[in-house]
């Protein structure tokens, strides 16, 4: 049911210009399903009105909404996005905000290591680029390689194969910008689902005409193509039609160049040119050079026009053929019409005279508008719709090695293949949030901080550009007197006066000097792991963190960090460890969802980006890079270098799943404490483990519920995990506060009763333990029943397990390996309480083994 507008807001009754202007103030506050209900009733001009303020509505809603409004939907919201622009939100809201967020290095979308990739030089491979490369964006226009990932070599793969006949390995969440339909608009589609059956092809637009500046070339380039076309391979004769001799002489002679008859009409000379095609090396060798295949638009043009105005053909319908017996030449001419934004095929056959065989022939097939110059020719020429769509199919094929890129490019587009595609790249999250910042407080200063300089410019010069090209859409303008890719400073868009926002980018380390920020972001501050495994760059980076950016932000300023784990000591892991830790908003986003109190509410076990990187995809990464970089890089979770008492394989190779545990009897079950000890509970955490064991004596670590309580809650936890799991009894430690640690447990369990969470389950026993033995007698002969594959870990513990492997006899044992301890000690050891059913009173063990 909806409700009545009030008179003067009816849009059926809007009649002036003041109607109009309090219509749209109240629309803005309107929920959707009313402003649709407004737009339906409006008139055709109120609602082309109504239309605008809706798309200045959506720039404004978040970073997310903008890039999704500007981009016409290449850039895609996640759940996870979702989670940063609502930060982004509070923080212009005007909210004084510190926040940490961690998360995967980016889910890469791949194409195999072979894949050409054009570039303003020529060409190269995927596997071959490395950042600062330049490629071409789908406009044509050059763009910076900002980012390259590293090798896989399991991902599901496949072959996609185009109607001009391309052929490009890519993995199944590659991205890229298609149209399954004509009648809908074009989208980003992955690989996956280009592979999926269809009554019709996926289309993919043709790119733009590459963008590059006059080449110094010592042939006119029509000239050479005329050459290459009809001339003489031993000299500067061209051989015509003496018809189309006299158009092309006049072209010839208007570019400066002298033209001689000969004898043969057929046939006529041009002064000099054979010295200058022999020192281009093409005399008696006929081949496009290199640097006339990456001359500007005008420079390539001319040079098709001229191999087809001699070899070309051109049929009623507009399309151009170009035959030749050489394959380098043809390719050559394909390759040009590709980089002039055409789709070219390529197709093999046989030259015959008289029925017998004399050469294979190639041939170029193609549409476009001005191939050709000379008029019977050029009057048919034109570009058609199909003529720059390719037509694409993709099929599952075997694994290969494959890897991605990032760009800068305003859309994430880059060209791959020898049919220049547009494909999509990864993308990073230090961009559209502070351009969408900046436009709702263009008076506010933004410092942006990365790794390197060269990355913090490569963020803001694309802030910059982006200004330049959304500016007056999203209320931006760049001061005249300063637009540098490092710094830059706002301008009123009307006026150009200078405004007191704008951005400042700087490598970690490096300095910021000017005003203070009012916004300061730091992303990705570790390059990769040889630098967070310095204790020196460490030490740097945190010095750095202290004495710089902090002193450069403003009083009531926020300040995000965003950055993938590399370290326990890195930046993150120091900030969490300040003095202030509780002040930072703290957003941990692992891969694979391992914590039930998920930022997103993920089940445990859920990946991150589910629709691009599924839980089988991610174990395939896992298995790529190996247990310590999965753990650090994508759960967020850093472990240091094995070489403690612990190793690795003792853990990992008997793992056991939750679902097998179903299948195994446990004839007792424990849950052991590690209370924080000291006045000071919160700043260290309270090892809380629960584990079991069987009569033939293995054992199941079952539970890691630790972290920062106060004996306040640590006693409620440990008595909920013991009714989670069934124990018989609840280890502490009494080391500190006599019976403190058994009166907390009877005290918790007294009012769980109370509130009837027990549902009348008897107490389970306190054993109290104190420990009279150093932590390595304590500590070796559990890890000697690690060693005899006797402890399983039900699922993944990242931190206990990080600390088991770590800790080395000689440093304070952490308070989840000292519960865990506990408890198998208290299972293994042969003087503690047996294991029969008849060992309580109450018969608690009945039914267990």
């Amino acid at each position: 049911m909806t409700t009545a507008l009030r008179p003067d807001l009816d849009p059926e009754v809007v009649s002036d210009t003041d109607d109009t202007l309090r219509l749209i103030a109240a629309y803005r506050k309107m929920r959707r399903a009313e402003r649709r209900r407004v737009a339906r009733r409006a008139s055709p001009e109120l609602r082309t009105a109504l239309a605008e303020v809706e798309y200045a509505m959506a720039l404004e809603r978040s970073p997310g909404s903008m890039a999704v409004t500007l981009t016409d939907g290449i850039e895609m919201q996640a759940p996870h996005l979702v989670l940063i622009d609502r930060l982004f939100q509070r923080m212009a809201r005007g909210e004084s905000i510190k926040a940490l967020i961690t998360m995967p290095p980016r889910h890469g979308k791949a194409l195999a290591l072979d894949t050409p990739i054009p570039t303003p030089t020529g060409w190269t491979t995927m596997g071959e680029l490395r950042e600062g490369d330049q490629v071409f964006d789908e406009t044509g226009n050059p763009c910076t390689v900002t980012w390259t990932s590293p090798t896989w070599y399991d991902r599901p793969s496949y072959d996609v194969v185009s109607d001009s006949g391309e052929h490009l390995v890519a993995d199944a969440e590659h991205e890229w910008w298609a149209s399954l339909d004509r009648r809908r608009k074009d989208k980003l589609y992955t690989t996956r689902d280009l592979a999926r059956n269809r009554a019709k092809q996926a289309m993919i637009w043709s790119a733009g005409p590459l963008v590059l500046p006059e080449a110094d070339l010592p042939i006119d380039p029509y000239v050479l193509g005329v050459w290459l076309g009809d001339g003489r391979s031993t000299d500067g004769g061209i051989t015509a039609d003496p018809e189309d001799a006299k158009h092309i002489r006049a072209e010839l002679q208007r570019l400066g160049y002298e033209t001689v008859s000969w004898s043969n009409p057929m046939n006529f000379g041009v002064t000099g040119l054979r010295s200058q095609l022999r020192a281009l090396g093409v005399l008696g060798n006929k081949h496009v050079p290199s640097a006339y295949l990456r001359g500007s638009i005008t420079q390539r043009r001319a040079l098709l026009q001229g191999l087809v105005d001699t070899d070309g053909y051109v049929a009623r319908d507009g399309q151009v053929e170009f035959c030749s017996t050489k394959r380098n030449l043809a390719e050559a001419v394909q390759e040009l019409v590709r980089s002039l934004g055409g789709k070219a095929s390529l197709n093999t056959g046989a030259a015959t005279l008289n029925g017998r065989f004399i050469s294979m022939k190639y041939r170029v097939t193609f549409y476009m508008e001005s191939a050709a110059l000379m008029p019977r020719k050029a009057i048919r020429c034109k570009s058609g719709i199909r003529a720059n769509r390719h037509y694409v199919a993709a099929t599952r094929r075997s694994s290969t090695a494959t890897r991605c890129i990032e760009v800068d490019s305003p859309s994430h587009l880059f060209l791959a293949g020898k049919s220049m595609m547009p494909t999509h790249n990864s993308q990073r999250a230090a961009r559209w949030a502070p351009l969408w910042y900046l436009s709702r407080h263009p008076d506010h200063r933004v410092m942006i901080a990365s790794y390197g300089a060269d990355l913090a410019e490569e963020h803001s010069r694309w802030i910059r550009d982006a200004i330049k090209a959304y500016g007056p859409r999203i209320g931006l303008a760049l001061h005249a007197g300063s637009q540098a890719a490092a710094r830059f400073d706002l301008a009123d868009p009307v006026t150009g006066d200078r405004l007191r926002g704008g951005l400042v980018a700087a490598g970690v380390g490096g300095g910021l000097t000017g005003k203070g920020a009012h916004l300061a972001i730091v992303d990705d501050p570790i390059k990769d792991a040889a630098d967070a495994e310095s204790p020196t760059l460490r030490r740097r980076l945190w010095s750095w963190w202290t004495s710089v950016i902090n002193t450069r932000l403003e009083p009531n300023g926020s300040i995000l960090v965003i950055q993938t784990r590399w370290h326990e000591q890195d930046l993150a892991g120091r900030l969490l460890e300040g003095e202030d830790a509780d002040d930072w908003i703290k957003i941990d986003l692992p891969a694979v969802c391992d914590s039930a109190d998920d930022p997103l509410g993920r089940p445990l076990g859920a990946a991150l980006w589910p629709s691009r990187f599924n839980r089988r995809t991610l174990a395939k990464f896992r298995k790529a890079v190996g247990e310590r970089v999965w753990w650090s890089l994508y759960q967020q979770k850093p472990r240091p270098l094995e070489g403690g008492v612990w190793k690795w394989p003792w853990i990992t190779d008997n793992r056991v799943t939750p679902l097998a545990l179903r299948g195994v009897d446990l004839s007792r079950i424990v849950v052991a404490v590690d209370h924080a000890g000291g006045a000071d509970d919160l700043n260290d955490e309270t090892g809380l483990v629960a584990a079991g064991r069987t009569v033939d004596e293995n054992y199941y670590v079952v539970a890691d519920r630790s972290g920062r309580m106060g004996a306040d809650t640590w006693g409620h936890e440990a008595c909920r995990l013991a009714l989670e799991v069934d124990a018989d009894a609840i280890v502490v430690e009494d080391n500190f506060g006599g019976d403190m640690a058994k009166q907390i447990v009877t005290q918790a369990w007294k009012e769980l009763a109370d509130q009837g969470e027990t549902k009348g389950r008897l107490m389970p026993a306190i054993i109290e333990v104190h420990a009279k033995q150093g932590k390595r007698l304590r500590a070796e002969p559990m890890a000697q029943l690690y060693a005899q594959g006797l402890v399983h870990h039900v699922g993944e513990h990242p931190r206990l397990e990080g600390q088991l492997v770590t800790w080395i006899p000689g440093m304070d044992s952490p308070d989840r390996m000292d519960a865990a301890v506990h408890a198998l000690t208290e299972l293994a050891d042969p003087a503690a309480m047996p294991s029969t059913s008849g060992s309580y009173a109450d018969q608690r063990l009945a039914g267990r083994r």
